[in-house]
């Protein structure tokens, strides 16, 4: 099985409003299938309809790449800037992310408002938590780039995003984002940051003796706080995915219960042929049959006649 080719499947199926996706993969599922190549067709048929929250995520994908290309942007220096300790960039790279998550999630009300489809506040929630993984994890940037999740994803704290299953056809496919930001906020700043950034600098260090004790303390309670959070954070996701599964089943039930319907109907047609022909059948043997015995009646006379005349 090729997997470009698979990837290419998936890249369609996943542009689809929701309601097309299953007859869609379906049909090229079977497309493949008649073509020869049973395994690309095994393969298509097996991808999962996104979750709502995923698709939302997908669409925005592909019709504002700007907003996720600055996104992307904002990942790779709230990295660099966790990576340095750097508390001034990371207090800004915040700001600056709220700012842009508020206009994607807007952007996704618009979008689904659009598809007759107003999301919930779990699935609003689930699309946020999407965008941050991305900006936390580098390779869930990737996995957000391709516009091919299946699931929505979910940071905890810095550690590596779990992407298991969370992208259809080949991760490693994805583009690329684009480079809108060419200059770190050092460089933006210039030489009088740089400045600015010695004098802040030497200023914390200053008060770093004085409130060391206040600091270490402060930095418990907020890790208390934010372990508190993230097990609250994953005993919720852990009881949305256990929704979201049942939905998706639920969905993958009806779909097939729909099928198996037409195909009943399509039975039930056959049967009354089929019934019909067995009926014509049989009064055709009936008459054959009554042909046959006048045949051998008309034998056995022709033979008496014979012997009447030895």
């Amino acid at each position: 099985m090729a997997t470009d080719a698979l990837t290419a499947a998936a890249d369609e199926l996943y542009g689809l409003v929701p309601e097309e996706f299953t007859a869609a993969r379906n049909a090229r599922a079977k497309d493949a299938k008649a073509a020869g190549d049973r395994d690309l067709g095994d393969h298509i048929g097996a991808l999962k309809k996104p979750s709502p929250a995923a698709w939302i995520v997908n669409q925005l994908v592909r019709r504002h790449p700007d907003e996720l290309d600055e996104l992307h942007d904002l990942g790779e220096e709230l990295r660099e800037a966790q990576a340095s300790g750097d508390g001034r960039a990371l207090t800004r790279i915040g700001g600056e992310r709220r700012k842009l998550l508020s206009t994607l999630l807007q952007r996704a009300i618009e979008l689904a408002d659009a598809a007759d489809g107003s999301p919930s506040r779990a699935v609003l929630d689930e699309v946020e938590q999407t965008f941050i993984a991305a900006t936390v994890d580098e390779a869930a940037s990737g996995a957000l780039a391709t516009g091919r999740l299946v699931r929505s994803l979910q940071a905890v704290g810095f550690e590596p995003v779990d992407l298991d299953g969370a992208v259809a056809g080949e991760a490693s496919a994805a583009p690329r984002p684009k480079r809108r930001l060419e200059r770190t906020a050092r460089e933006r700043e210039g030489p009088a940051g740089d400045r600015a950034e010695r004098a802040a600098q030497a200023e914390r260090d200053a008060r770093a003796e004085r409130d060391r004790a206040a600091r270490k303390q402060a930095e418990t309670d907020l890790r208390d706080a934010r372990e508190r959070a993230d097990a609250a954070q994953r005993a919720l996701a852990e009881a949305e995915d256990l929704l979201h599964a049942a939905e998706w089943n639920a969905d993958e039930l009806r779909d097939e219960r729909h099928e198996l319907e037409t195909r009943l109907k399509e039975l039930r047609t056959e049967i009354s042929e089929a019934e019909r022909d067995e009926r014509e059948a049989e009064r055709v043997r009936a008459k054959a049959a009554i042909a046959a015995d006048r045949a051998r009646d008309d034998v056995e006379a022709a033979e008496a006649a014979l012997d009447g005349l030895d």
